[in-house]
């Protein structure tokens, strides 16, 4: 694993727990809470006076990280080129590396830089350099969409340590005309407080979504946004609450015209009292889920344990918190929520009376459940969700892979279908054509010590009969790890000519590459093996040529491919 990113997944739970120092509202049994009347502010004393009606309290708090109808693979918009894995049609989601097919974009793995290489015919040459220290932040997340490279990361002053307390976390983005990808042009910068969650890109606006947390070393009381040098706290009424706030920080959530002339960067931010540590996104709305232990009522069903979900309705860079809500237990990732017809569909296991249980709840536009499946597959936990139509796709885990198909045709009343179960787990769903599944994830072998994980499998479901899905193939990679265990971004997918690939890292023989697979019929088929020295993160391709991004040195490695 890079060393950077395992870094920053523990500074990000660290920050989580941080975050979680908040005040709470007991709400037993397992429906959704939502109470009405979101309040605008129109002082910053009624935002001290709200600030100072929250009473922190220290319970133990554990932070979890933890849409239209996706039914079939959204990986590929241009049969020449592959493009980063999204969850939502047209809503586009930051990676570390990009591609327009003639130029590849990505973040340095030696330090915070971006890189700009162009690509001929499987060979890679560097055009551009953008340092850390001319963006002005560490880079870590990129987006490109159409002429415009947006870059995104933690604001860069050297004078200034990170874990200082009395420093306010500052997330910044560039964004660059790169019409000319040799010589990009700064169109603006805009920055905004708090630690970055997560960000998409629709209809011609990012939204960037940062926690916001209120130290005590700190005298401010609201967060702060701006362009370039007009970064400043936001005004009293772009701050909003929900009528019982939970928390001493603020979700952010930050809009920016990526096709803004130079100069003229249009930008808007709101915030509302709460956190987040995910997000979902619709492309007309934005669900951030902040999940939240309370040891204080104990009961015999356990800790009072729930997903507080708050929502916020975008259009055209406009931001509106519409709702609040809440259910039982923690959320697996992004995949575990969806939004279809206006009702919000979400996957959360909690932990009851000593054991782990899970639910899929159907919420209404205001975040009030109407439906649920409650309290399934007991003694495990939700690995991989994949809402497909009127259809979910559940994955839990303990000791075997089971995969249950809930029908979700009636809002009111979801029903369990059926189920199937495999050694192992996968941890990402893949849709693969209209009958069939494959499940990307871990494999697991039985020691003298338990159950353990030892290395890399692809399993493909047959979905055809809802009431009766089977197995119909797996392949196990031992001694392997591939980022796409975590992060589904690492999944290339060759829609047009119906391929897979992952890339890899092998600790038996410590080499690394890509491996490219298919469906042939009804069997998982190993195409190739493309192998280089060292782990690759992302991989991608263009034209007749995969191109992996290396782990450890600043380059990008090509193989003609053999398929």
């Amino acid at each position: 694993m890079n060393i950077r990113t395992a870094a920053g997944a523990a500074f990000a739970v660290c920050a989580a727990i941080v975050i979680g120092i908040v005040i709470y509202y007991t709400y037993g049994g397992d429906e959704t809470e939502n109470t009405d009347g979101i309040r605008q502010f129109n002082s910053y004393s009624q935002i001290q006076k709200v600030l100072g009606e929250i009473k922190e309290e220290n319970p133990i708090v554990y932070a979890m990280g933890g849409e239209p109808v996706v039914e079939e693979d959204l990986a590929v918009k241009d049969a020449e080129h592959s493009d980063t894995y999204i969850q939502v049609e047209g809503v586009d989601e930051a990676d570390i590396i990009k591609t327009d097919g003639k130029y590849i974009y990505y973040t340095s793995r030696l330090g915070y830089d971006v890189i700009i290489a162009k690509v001929t015919d499987g060979r890679t040459e560097e055009s551009a350099v953008l340092s850390e220290e001319e963006l002005g932040l560490s880079a870590e997340n990129l987006f490109l969409t159409g002429n415009r490279l947006v870059i995104m990361g933690n604001e860069y002053q050297e004078e200034v340590g990170y874990y200082d307390p009395g420093y306010t976390t500052v997330t910044a983005v560039c964004v660059y005309d790169v019409t000319d990808p040799e010589k990009p042009e700064l169109i603006g910068k805009y920055r905004q407080s708090g630690n970055y969650v997560s960000a998409r890109i629709t209809d011609g606006y990012l939204y960037l979504i940062t926690n916001d947390y209120l130290s005590s070393e700190e005298q401010r009381i609201v967060p702060l946004a701006g362009v370039d040098e007009n970064y400043d706290k936001l005004p009293a009424d772009h701050v909003f609450c929900f009528p019982k706030p939970y928390s001493k920080s603020y979700a952010v959530i930050g809009s920016v015209k990526t096709d803004s002339e130079k100069g003229k960067l249009k930008t808007k931010t709101k915030a509302v009292l709460g956190s987040s540590d995910n997000i979902y996104c619709s492309g007309s709305a934005i669900y951030l889920p902040d999940y939240k232990v309370d040891y204080r009522n104990f009961t015999e069903q356990g800790a009072d344990e729930r997903t507080w979900i708050m929502k916020a309705e975008i259009s055209s860079g406009e931001i509106d918190f519409a709702a609040q809500g809440s259910v039982r237990g923690w959320i697996n990732d992004q995949f575990s929520m969806d939004e279809k017809d206006g009702y919000f569909r979400v996957a959360a296991t909690a932990y009851v009376k000593g054991k782990d249980v899970n639910y899929l709840y159907i919420l209404d536009e205001n975040l009030k459940t109407v439906g649920k499946v409650k309290g399934f597959a007991a003694g495990e936990q939700i690995k991989a969700v994949r809402f497909m139509g009127d259809t979910a796709y559940v994955i839990t885990y303990e000791q075997t892979d089971p995969l249950f198909v809930i029908d979700l045709r009636d809002p009111a009343a979801p029903e369990m279908l059926g189920s199937v179960k495999i050694t192992g787990f996968s941890s990402l769903l893949v849709p693969a054509g209209e009958n069939m599944l494959i499940g990307i994830g871990t494999a697991t072998s039985e020691e003298e010590i338990g159950e353990v994980e030892d290395g890399v499998k692809i399993a493909l479901f047959d979905i055809s009969d809802p009431k009766s899905p089977k197995v119909l193939d797996s392949i196990e990679y031992k001694g392997w790890s591939s980022d796409v265990q975590y992060n589904h971004k690492a999944l290339t997918v060759n829609r047009e000519a119906g391929w897979y690939a992952i890339p890899y890292f092998s600790w038996e023989t410590e080499e690394g590459g890509v491996l490219q697979f298919r469906v042939n019929g009804q069997a998982l088929e190993e195409m190739e093996k493309y192998e280089t020295e060292q782990g690759i993160e992302r991989c991608m391709f263009i034209d007749e040529h995969i191109y992996g991004l290396g782990s450890e040195e600043d380059e990008i490695i090509s193989w003609k491919m053999a398929h």
